[in-house]
């Protein structure tokens, strides 16, 4: 996070953003299954459905942030950082069950085949959708990078993922609307490929973080270096425990064992706010051992 910023005030944002762009998905959704029901455009019902998901994971969102803020308690001890990376994890799930009943509709639209009716509606609706979606989260984005929030960040992708599919709509719609056979159903799967990448992307990175697995590794070193550097003490592990938003952070240093109690605890107080400062982090553990 930003010097200039706090964690309650990320939180908040993080919320509000969450919160409008689930209404904002949602009635896009609704928008465009009213409207393929009158067309009969499976790549327009396709495109609802994922908006609707899309808004189901803006919700969930939503709602790990609140836990995130939620005190710690005797069955929580360390919080409920990581409710927001189980989140994450979920949404992403509920997109790969969405991305399999797009695929098997488009099978059977294929197998079956339906006449589209009024595409210029269709087309009309795609194009409308495919701009507010993306508008919406590229503002989603910038609060989600600017945090550092895993499920905020995998709301703006979807959004972005949302806004992408709409236009790979329009143009299957619109070849379609020129007479290539298919180009209903090839859109619709099209859409369910993007669904597919997006639930790998997030499953990947929440799983990471609710198995405490550390994408950057090379951050133990630059702590450890810094420590080193910077206050001549010897660092014999860092570990890091991800949370999602941050890291729990555990440094082991080595202390001259004729220091009195009142030195060591003011060289670790020194290191644990160096590090707090230059790595943007709260949750920091100096541990001492002799030399």
């Amino acid at each position: 996070m930003s010097e200039s910023s706090s964690p309650s005030l990320a939180f908040q944002e993080g919320k509000n953003a969450a919160w409008l762009s689930m209404w904002t998905l949602l009635a896009i959704g609704i928008a465009e299954l009213l409207v393929s029901f009158y067309t009969t455009s499976l790549t327009l019902l396709a495109d609802g459905l994922d908006s609707m998901a899309d808004a189901l994971i803006s919700f969930i969102v939503w709602f790990g942030i609140y836990m995130i803020q939620k005190p710690k308690n005797r069955l929580f001890q360390y919080g409920y950082a990581k409710v927001e990376s189980f989140a994450a994890f979920v949404a992403a799930v509920v997109v790969i069950i969405l991305g399999l009943f797009i695929i098997y509709s488009a099978y059977e639209r294929i197998v079956h085949p339906v006449e589209t009716t009024y595409p210029e509606i269709t087309m009309i609706t795609l194009l409308a959708a495919g701009i507010i979606s993306l508008h919406r989260a590229f503002r989603v984005h910038k609060i989600a990078k600017k945090y550092n929030l895993i499920s905020l960040k995998l709301d703006a992708k979807n959004s972005i993922k949302d806004g992408s599919a709409s236009f790979v709509g329009f143009g299957s719609v619109l070849a379609g609307y020129f007479g290539i056979p298919y180009m209903d159903s090839i859109g619709s799967i099209i859409i369910a490929g993007y669904i597919f990448f997006m639930a790998y992307v997030a499953l990947k990175e929440s799983t990471f973080v609710l198995l405490d697995a550390v994408a950057s590794p090379q951050l133990s070193d630059n702590i450890k270096n810094f420590v080193e550097k910077n206050f001549s003490v010897p660092v014999s592990k860092v570990l890091l425990r991800p949370l999602g938003y941050s890291f729990d952070i555990e440094v082991h240093i080595k202390l001259d064992p004729n220091s009195t109690l009142k030195d060591s605890h003011e060289i670790v107080k020194v290191i644990r706010t160096a590090i707090i400062k230059k790595f943007k982090n709260a949750e920091v553990l100096v541990i001492p051992y002799p030399m």
